[in-house]
This record gives C-alpha cells, sequence and structure tokens, in this order.
C-alpha cells in the first residue's frame, strides 16, 4: 500500500510525524479516510477516535478533542488541541 507523510502536533508541540497508509477520524460533515494520492483539502475535525495505520495493517488509534486537517500534495498535517494514543 502506497504510504503518505503524517504530521500532528498540538500547542505543546510534535506528537507524531512519520509515513502512514491511512488515517481515519471524524471531520465536520462525517467519518473520512485519508489515503496517499488524497485530493488536498482542509476541514475541521471533531473529537473523535481517530485510527493511523502504519505498516502491514499496524494500528495505532488516539483520542482527539478536535482540530484541523490540512492534506496537501506532499503532506496530511493535524493540527489538535488534544491528541493522545490510546497504546
Amino acid at each position: 500500500m502506497n504510504k503518505f507523510k503524517l504530521i500532528i502536533s498540538s500547542p505543546d508541540g510534535a506528537i507524531f510525524e512519520g509515513e502512514v497508509s491511512k488515517i481515519t477520524l471524524r471531520g465536520v460533515e462525517g467519518e473520512l479516510a485519508v489515503m496517499a494520492g488524497h485530493i488536498p483539502f482542509v476541514t475541521a475535525i471533531k473529537p473523535c477516535e481517530c485510527k493511523i495505520e502504519l505498516d502491514e495493517g499496524e494500528i495505532r488509534t488516539a483520542t482527539t478533542e478536535g482540530g484541523l486537517l490540512t492534506v496537501s500534495k506532499d503532506k496530511t498535517a493535524l493540527l489538535s488541541s488534544s491528541f493522545k494514543f490510546n497504546d
């Protein structure tokens, strides 16, 4: 599966930066997933459980209190007021 660069930050600093296969979370218009090659867009994120697919199906889950997701040609960035991995 193709990968893309994901950056997750909060007011406290960088939380995650790496290559991932997919991120799934809840935007203002409902559940969404971003994969490599997704069209660029920006959306607000609602408080939700976030799933990040890493290597070979390994999934990390986290809780976010909402924020802003920006998908561009070369990276995807999530700016969140609170983001905590569940593991």
